[in-house]
């Protein structure tokens, strides 16, 4: 290895401004850049030299490429792909080790004639402790990448978005004015004097600690008041709303939208951290954030006469998504926005389709499942749904109540396939005979399922063990679940065949670590983003919340209960969340680019989760990079928990 002569005031310029356009230096301050570039050396590394060994002691440097690559490998593995990745321009190393002060685990080799800045320790130490953006990349790297991702989307879509502002507003920021608000013992006709004088819509009732209560509306003015012919001097506890439907007044108008839709009400009280009023936004509010209301249109759902509104409904919920697209909402909110509508959408269509049925002495619990019972559908997705019941009248069995079932479930299904939601190919729904079963039978299914452990049993695995109730008695869908979390939990073998399985779907890396995706058939490459993004951190998860006994459906919510249970560290939780939830966002821009060029959804020819690796940015592939490593490290934590 050589070292170059410490740089000229022009070279030192020259690496300022090959720095700048790399996270996170191009957000730091001058001065903090100043210092990186004075006091770190040009190293040039020769194809095939190493540039760091394991060894026990702390690096002395922090590494940035300023030119060619570095790949790192895993000691003792020798041409695995698996054990590989490749850093290039702008990237650092051994972030993990000099953040832990411990000694780097793999080599990392120069792969062609590579340049690297070497920073000395201390003052990677120093910008840790005095540079915020320095300090918070490092940390929170694949987090700070996300965060610039979204700055660019919501840079990409201003033209469409310039009357709105993000559903990722924080509701302190919109709060209209101080709160206002009485005690439980307050009168009925003083708060209605306060209300009309104030001009406001809601009065929160907090007790002596200004904690709240309950909340009276002027919506409750008529229910409450009117027509029970209730006295001026009523007190407030007889009549308010309790208890309170709150938020801490830091969650974001997203937040505020999708409780407003679940809970069909127009105003939502927050709190501070010690719980205590903070203020009260309304759907008025909200709607000022947005050209599409939530609430509205979760109550055209629940309004809508036939399937012919729900039609339409259906397109507004993809026009929403669209729009929420463009502000840069979290790909987490943004998928449980979606699900949720599409699980009005699906209720109305049963309360709409059961009326025409006789039902008699059933109990039934309408399911969905796969991205829909995980609460993470995208745009383009197809049906996934099943049906419990139980018989309640003597002497009829199984296939009599089948046999009044499946009309009404085909009629449930061929509706939400004229709202767009395309009819499963792989007969995943509750017209299938096979998936309008009794509680006992899908016991039987399931445990069947969990003892095999064959192929086909792994498949249904994948689909089935991701459910929700959706629609009528949940208890039977409780059951279900308690049932295969304790079948599931005892059987490490079936946990071992699902982690095999998993293990087969490898992340598109190469042997050198860099993206490498499959021809699509009109020789351009492209990446699966469902199949080999999103689809092995779900299976990950569900391995997870599997062995774990956890019963949460939603992969972000199975990652943080069954990792605190297993006892995996809260960063690599953290980053495969981080991961997860950009692959889902980069899902879903794809979709929203394919259907505004009219290419179709999910019922079209092309595949609407393939991006094609020439369209992606600078950053989107270096993201999209990190991603797949994490893929790879939650791979190899499977490899480690269920071994050969």
């Amino acid at each position: 290895m050589s070292h170059a002569p410490t740089p000229a005031p022009s070279v030192l310029a020259g690496l300022k401004l090959a720095l700048k356009p790399h996270a996170p230096f191009a957000a730091m301050t001058e001065h903090d850049l100043d210092r990186v570039v004075r006091a770190s050396q040009l190293r040039y590394f020769a194809p095939g030299e190493v540039v760091l060994a394991p060894a026990a002691e702390r690096p002395a440097s922090c590494f940035v490429v300023r030119q060619g690559t570095v790949r790192g490998e895993r000691p003792g593995v020798t041409g695995d792909s698996a054990a590989l990745w490749e850093l290039s321009a702008g990237e650092m190393f051994p972030l993990g080790a000099l953040l832990a002060r411990r000694g780097v685990t793999s080599v990392y080799r120069a792969t062609q004639d590579t340049f690297c800045l070497a920073v000395p320790v201390a003052v990677f130490d120093g910008l840790i402790a005095s540079s915020p953006v320095f300090q918070d990349f490092c940390t929170r790297r694949l987090a700070h990448l996300l965060d610039l991702s979204r700055a660019h989307l919501q840079a990409e879509y201003a033209a469409s978005a310039t009357e709105q502002r993000g559903l990722a507003t924080r509701l302190e920021s919109i709060v209209r004015q101080a709160p206002i608000a009485c005690g439980p013992d307050a009168a009925l006709g003083e708060t209605l004097n306060v209300m009309e004088e104030r001009r406001i819509g809601s009065m929160p009732i907090v007790d002596g600690d200004q904690r709240p209560l309950g909340v009276f509306t002027r919506q409750d003015v008529i229910g409450r008041v009117v027509l029970p012919q209730r006295a001026l001097s009523t007190p407030m506890r007889e009549v308010m709303s309790a208890p309170a439907i709150t938020l801490p007044a830091t969650a974001t108008a997203g937040d505020a939208a999708l409780l407003m839709a679940r809970r069909g009400i127009r105003h939502v009280v927050l709190v501070d951290a010690a719980g205590a009023l903070a203020g009260v936004v309304s759907e008025r509010d909200l709607f000022s954030l947005q050209r599409l209301s939530v609430r509205e249109l979760a109550s055209a759902i629940r309004r809508a006469p036939d399937v012919p509104a729900l039609v339409q409904c259906a397109a507004d919920v993809r026009a929403l998504s669209h729009a929420l697209v463009a502000q840069g909402v979290a790909a987490g909110q943004l998928t449980r926005m979606i699900s949720s509508l599409n699980d009005q959408l699906a209720v109305r269509i049963l309360e709409l389709v059961t009326p025409k049925h006789d039902l008699g002495g059933l109990r039934l619990c309408w399911l969905g499942m796969g991205s829909e019972g995980r609460g993470e559908q995208t745009i383009a997705t197809d049906q996934d749904n099943g049906l419990i019941f139980a018989i309640e009248d003597e002497g009829a069995t199984p296939d009599d109540a089948r046999t009044r079932l499946l009309p009404v479930a085909r009629a449930v299904n061929e509706a939400m396939d004229r709202c767009g939601y395309p009819l499963c190919k792989g007969g995943v729904m509750a017209s299938n005979p096979r998936w309008c079963a009794s509680l006992d039978e899908w016991k039987a299914a399931f445990a069947n399922w969990i003892d095999r452990g064959d192929p086909e049993s792994l498949l249904a695995a994948n689909v089935f063990f991701d459910f929700r109730s959706l629609w009528g008695d949940a208890s039977l869908a409780d059951a279900l679940r308690v049932d295969i979390a304790t079948r599931a939990e005892a059987n490490p073998r079936f946990l071992k065949q699902m982690s095999d399985n998993a293990l087969r779907n490898r992340p598109p890396l190469n042997w050198r670590g860099e993206l490498q995706g499959a021809e699509d058939g009109s020789g351009a490459e492209g990446i699966d983003l469902k199949m080999s993004g999103s689809v092995p951190f779900v299976d990950g998860a569900r391995i997870y919340a599997l062995a774990t006994g956890v019963t949460e459906a939603g992969t972000v919510e199975r990652f943080v209960a069954a990792g605190a249970k297993r006892g995996i560290p809260e960063h690599e939780i953290r980053a495969w969340c981080d991961a997860f939830e950009y692959v889902q966002l980069l899902r879903l821009r794809e979709q929203h680019r394919r259907a505004a060029a009219g290419e179709g959804s999910s019922g079209g020819a092309a595949n609407p989760n393939v991006v094609p690796l020439d369209e992606l940015s600078d950053l989107d592939r270096r993201i999209l990079k990190e991603a797949m490593r994490q893929v790879r490290k939650l791979q190899q934590r499977l490899e480690l928990d269920y071994p050969g």
